[in-house]
């Protein structure tokens, strides 16, 4: 069986490298300068700079990186842009923003934009700034651990459906349709109601995405079964719809009104939601992450279906 297990993480190298690949991007030479200095002394960290957004987006589509770290402010491509492409070419990228000003504004952009993290300058305080690269990647180790742990996994799976033959026919055929369907949900992302709480032009963005997306009301008994909630800002009442669903089954998305309260949005972070639209693009980047919470939901749920599958063929070889 053809399992992909290449998609949003680059698997293809049989291990992670010796020294993680940091992509740096700023058009100030100090900054580069201070940067590569600092990193530079770390034995295990490969530093490429870059002085644009247009050259940065050359080297990603050349090779991969661990992490991008990229000033908000470029000429040209700007750094929120430069994220979120990056995330395109290398989906298992971690960000980190740099901006000179360091308010709720920016927090918000860099965290909209798909970075994790962000890092004021000038830089006062090296130590945390290397505190914060090496926490970025960590995440990232972290994520492509758990990712090529499914991937084993899986092909712990297809060697033991070849070799077990002797199990009774029903845990044989249970595990083979649970590796199917975890491969189906990699290959073709998740499915599953998408409700949206305010604007039907994000409803309509949403559908003409091939997505399963209607306006719904706040009473609205779906609500608690729908498989992600998109709350537009807009409405006076998000923030309480927002705490509402904190603890229920969706994945809950803010979309940004064009004059949000900044206050009220670090709150609602707080509450395990994720935003998108701040400083604007919520139409052109609403469908992509909608559709990365639909694929992480569904990997997931496929993943435990075919771990319990998995576990219960060895039980069976075992007796």
């Amino acid at each position: 069986m053809d399992l992909p297990f290449s998609v949003d993480i680059d698997l293809e190298e049989p291990g992670e490298p010796l020294a993680s690949s940091i992509l740096l991007v700023d058009d100030e030479e100090v900054v580069l300068d201070v940067l590569q200095r600092l990193l530079g002394r770390e034995g295990d960290l490969s530093v490429t700079p870059a002085k644009s957004g247009e050259q940065a987006l050359e080297h990603l589509r050349e090779r991969s990186f661990q992490l991008l770290v990229t000033d908000k402010n470029l000429p040209g491509i700007s750094g929120i842009e430069l994220v979120t492409e990056a995330r395109k070419l290398r989906p298992a990228i971690e960000s980190i923003l740099i901006t000179g000003y360091p308010s709720g504004e920016s927090v918000l952009a860099a965290l909209a934009a798909g970075a994790s993290d962000y890092l004021t300058k000038p830089f006062d305080d090296l130590p945390i700034v290397r505190a914060k690269i090496r926490s970025a990647l960590e995440r990232r180790t972290h994520r492509v651990k758990g990712r090529r742990a499914a991937m084993l996994m899986a092909r712990e799976a297809v060697e033991s459906l070849q070799r077990g033959r002797n199990v009774p026919e029903e845990i044989w055929n249970r595990l083979d349709s649970r590796l199917a369907a975890y491969e189906a949900a990699i290959r073709q992302g998740g499915g599953g109601a998408v409700l949206v709480l305010g604007e039907e032009e994000n409803a309509a963005a949403l559908r003409a995405a091939g997505l399963e997306a209607s306006v719904a009301e706040p009473s609205d008994v779906r609500l608690e079964k729908a498989a992600v909630v998109v709350i537009d800002t807009r409405r006076p009442d998000w923030r309480a719809l927002a705490e509402r669903l904190e603890h229920a089954s969706p994945d809950v998305l803010l979309v940004a009104r064009p004059d949000p309260d900044v206050g009220d949005l670090l709150e609602a972070i707080s509450m395990h939601v994720e935003l998108v639209g701040f400083g604007g693009g919520a139409a052109a980047a609403l469908p992509g992450r909608v559709k990365g919470l639909l694929l992480r939901r569904a990997v997931q749920k496929a993943q435990e279906s075919l771990a319990h599958a998995l576990a219960e063929f060895h039980g069976a070889l075992g007796g």
